[in-house]
């Protein structure tokens, strides 16, 4: 493996804090990454996209976030964003690479004097953000918006054991049924601090901040750290899990 460095370029600004940066993850691979840097900034978040989408979608995100003081980063994953090509084609290998964004996201984070960090991902970006905090204690909070047992080779249940007992904050929509088994099952085995919302007709990933008005505020008191366990879900109840090898079945609202 190449040796693990990050070098930081800036492309263009926004009305607020939001620049472009360009990162090289550990193999190599270079990516852009939106940024909203914040002087002294000890907290930090890094968002990461959906498939097929970009780091674009966290736009208006990140800069309430900025707003609140938090350094934010939000990686265009390869082969995504200002770093997709023509006729790109995917193999299960390329998306289980993807963790090595969120992690030189981190590592950006850190260069800035960020102490405490959180990342937010969305349908395979929440398995990703998983991923990469299982492998770094530096994230101590995971916000996973759809999550999925697996998307595309890239898995998450299976690394609940390394995350162990830090902050998981799980969010599907009711009729999203694939990411609502998967966040019941993720709920039932998580070894710490958990929270799982489900939603109705929000549709699936960073959809749902458009759809629930409350879901923003939630997901900016786990970043913030304000967030209080208990109480009823924004939406209706969620569904029992019934949990048998090889298999997830549900039963409850549809």
């Amino acid at each position: 493996m190449f040796a693990t460095f990050l070098f930081f370029l800036m492309l263009a600004s926004s009305a607020f804090g939001a620049q472009y940066a360009r990162l090289v993850a550990s193999d190599g691979q270079s990516t852009t990454a939106i940024v909203e840097r914040v002087k002294e900034a000890k907290t930090g978040v890094i968002l990461v996209h959906m498939l097929d989408r970009s780091a674009e979608d966290w736009s208006f995100f990140a800069e309430k976030m900025a707003r609140a003081e938090v350094a934010v980063i939000a990686p265009d994953l390869r082969g995504h964003g200002r770093n997709a090509k023509d006729g790109q084609e995917f193999e299960e290998a390329d998306y289980k690479a993807m963790v090595l964004d969120v992690e030189a996201a981190a590592r950006w984070l850190k260069k800035q004097g960020v102490t405490t960090m959180s990342c937010v991902g969305a349908s395979i970006g929440a398995n990703l953000c998983l991923q990469a905090a299982a492998k770094d204690a530096d994230i101590q909070t995971v916000v996973m918006l759809s999550p999925g047992v697996n998307y595309k080779g890239v898995t998450s249940a299976d690394v609940l054991g390394e995350y162990g007992a830090r902050g998981l904050l799980l969010v599907a929509s009711v009729e999203d049924k694939y990411s609502a088994r998967s966040a019941g099952l993720l709920e039932e085995r998580a070894k710490g601090q958990v929270r799982f919302e489900l939603l109705e007709n929000a549709g699936h990933g960073t959809k749902m901040l458009n759809r629930e008005a409350s879901l923003e505020g939630l997901v900016m008191s786990w970043v913030l750290g304000t967030h209080k366990i208990g109480g009823s879900g924004v939406g209706v109840g969620r569904p029992k899990v019934q949990l048998n090898p090889g298999k997830v079945e549900t039963t409850g609202p549809k």
